[in-house]
């Protein structure tokens, strides 16, 4: 009677054994194949391909937020079809060792078309803080403007550059 009551114990030792391994076998393969439990540090984002910075103060010094990444690509994205590239012209007003918030700049813009019109907007000053929602406004306001131009192909042809 001994041997056959340890006998059942150790089967249910065995298949509580197998039952475990296979909990722990089922939420390893979720964690190393699926990232639901591991998070994961989010890969910050770069300025669209079209856009470029152009003068003495480069990309880098300008030290972009994700959030003024984000609004950049986003209007950059949404009239991609109207402006092919663009370039940002950004001066330092006087020397600067390092661009700050409240550093002011001489901003431009230069936008391509897929013709060969160019779209540009005069220099202006600014403090850092707000390039990116001037650029951001200047954008839309361009591509608004351009929208207009091109409904007069007979004035469209007498034009190179368009100031807005």
């Amino acid at each position: 009677m001994v041997k056959q009551g340890s006998r059942a114990n150790r089967y249910s030792k065995v298949s509580l054994l197998a039952v475990i391994l296979f909990l722990l076998a089922g939420f390893g393969l979720v964690y190393f194949k699926t990232d639901l439990l591991h998070v994961v540090a989010e890969k910050p984002e770069g300025v669209s391909g079209l856009v470029s910075v152009r003068g003495a103060v480069s990309l880098e010094q300008l030290h972009f937020s994700q959030q003024e990444i984000q609004a950049i690509n986003n209007v950059v994205n949404s009239h991609r079809k109207t402006f092919t590239k663009v370039d940002m012209i950004v001066d330092a007003v006087g020397h600067v060792d390092e661009i700050k918030d409240d550093t002011v700049l001489v901003f431009a813009v230069s936008l391509k078309t897929s013709g060969n019109l160019e779209v540009k907007s005069w220099s202006r000053k600014l403090e850092r803080k707000l390039l990116v929602a001037q650029f951001v406004d200047y954008l839309r306001k361009a591509a608004t403007e351009y929208e207009e131009f091109q409904k007069f192909p007979d004035v469209k042809k007498n034009f190179k550059t368009l100031y807005i």
